[in-house]
């Protein structure tokens, strides 16, 4: 056999094992539920379009997997290889519903807060998001940088790692996703927000054109929705449900988790805090404000509630004895 014939060879059977190890992956993907929660949810007619064109032109977006090991993945002590989707969860779906093939790309993270703001960041790329899911993710990514800040060695942070300038990520377009930018899903190649100078709200502010206030409320706001269950988190998240920003904003001060329905909302907002309960400033203004407060919260149960009314009385009362 001639010695070309034997490179060429050779190159084959390597491209063969790129293929089959492709075709292992695609039946070990894992699909993480803390990171699908960074999908906002398609609208039904967005759903059964995307369903629609896969169907008739195929899959021809390659999903995004992230290559790590289930150590990092799960948090176990094994450190057998793990495959997880950060990109294409509705796509997927969809293929694995109708045995549609589909391609994926392999890239790699070092951590999982990593993953995080890469998730975070390509949703916030993408058109057509509502109100509540842009103001959720942009809360959810100033939640999650502060949690990240103090983890990362500055020094150690070089070119070879960032998180967005891999050449996966660079041939990783969207073509068929309602949210995907007209440059493309993965446009952001910039340095990880830890390492700018600056206050986390302020770098926030400036990079999604808005206030450092804003970006504060929607941290609030990103909070309050973690405190419902996912159910209710999508139906709020899509518009189908409405619940006040401010009503949102403030379950996240509230000692609740996974409020299934409006009705547990609004018997968690009227639960009267721990400190009204042994003391209530007898400032009229603040008295005023109080009693608004409850009386907004009284409008919106379904059934009177024995706590909200006893504090409105008491409120009241204290009202009235300072005239």
């Amino acid at each position: 056999m001639k010695k070309y014939q034997i490179g060429l060879n050779d190159k084959k059977i390597i491209k063969d094992q790129s293929l089959l190890r492709h075709e292992e992956i695609k039946n070990r993907i894992l699909v993480l539920p803390e990171l699908e929660a960074f999908i906002p949810p398609l609208l039904p007619e967005e759903y059964t379009q995307l369903e629609a064109n896969i169907k008739k032109e195929g899959c021809r977006e390659a999903l995004l997997i992230w290559e790590t090991t289930e150590a990092v993945a799960k948090g176990t002590d094994s450190d057998a290889p793990a495959y997880v989707l950060i990109d294409g969860h509705n796509r997927y779906a969809i293929c694995n519903t109708h045995q549609i093939d589909f391609k994926i790309h392999l890239v790699q993270f070092p951590t999982k807060e990593a993953v995080y703001f890469f998730m975070i960041e390509n949703q916030l790329g993408r058109r057509n998001l509502t109100p509540e899911q842009a103001s959720y993710l942009r809360g959810l990514r100033y939640r999650t940088e502060r949690q990240a800040k103090g983890k990362y060695d500055r020094s150690g942070h070089k070119g070879q790692n960032d998180l967005y300038a891999t050449e996966e990520l660079e041939n990783h377009k969207g073509q068929f996703d309602p949210y995907v930018s007209e440059e493309g899903q993965l446009d952001h190649k910039g340095q990880i927000v830890p390492y700018e100078k600056g206050t986390t709200s302020g770098r926030l502010a400036e990079r999604f054109n808005v206030s450092e206030k804003t970006i504060k409320r929607d941290a609030e706001f990103s909070q309050g929705i973690d405190k419902l269950t996912p159910e209710l988190k999508k139906d709020v998240l899509s518009g189908k449900v409405k619940i006040s920003k401010g009503d949102i904003q403030q379950l996240a001060s509230l000692p609740v988790e996974s409020l299934p329905t409006l009705d547990a909302v609004s018997q968690a907002l009227a639960k009267p805090a721990v400190e009204e309960k042994t003391e209530i400033k007898d400032d009229p203004e603040v008295l005023m404000n109080q009693l608004r407060k409850k009386l907004s919260q009284l409008t919106r149960l379904s059934e009177p509630n024995d706590e909200l009314l006893n504090s409105i009385i008491r409120i009241a009362r204290q009202l009235k004895s300072k005239k």
